[in-house]
C-alpha cells in the first residue's frame, strides 16, 4: 500500500489506513477523525493527513482523483 486508504464498511462505519500503520476505524455519527486531519480544500477536493508521519493525500470528490505527498 502506498497511499492512504479510506474504505466503508459494510456496517455503515469507515476506517483509514496509512502505509505507516496508523489506522482509525470512525463509527456511526462522528463527525471527525481523531488519527487523521480532513481539510476541505477549493474545487471540489479535500486533503487527508496521517498525524503520526505526516504523509499527505489529496482527493477530487467527484472523479476519485488522488496524489499522495509526503
Amino acid at each position: 500500500m502506498d497511499e492512504i486508504e479510506m474504505m466503508p464498511e459494510p456496517n455503515g462505519t469507515w476506517i483509514m489506513v496509512c502505509p505507516c500503520g496508523q489506522a482509525e476505524c470512525r463509527g456511526r455519527g462522528v463527525k471527525a477523525w481523531r488519527k487523521f486531519t480532513v481539510t476541505i480544500l477549493p474545487d471540489q477536493r479535500y486533503r487527508v493527513c496521517c498525524t503520526a508521519c505526516g504523509r499527505c493525500l489529496e482527493h477530487r470528490l467527484i472523479y476519485g482523483i488522488t496524489r499522495s505527498t509526503k
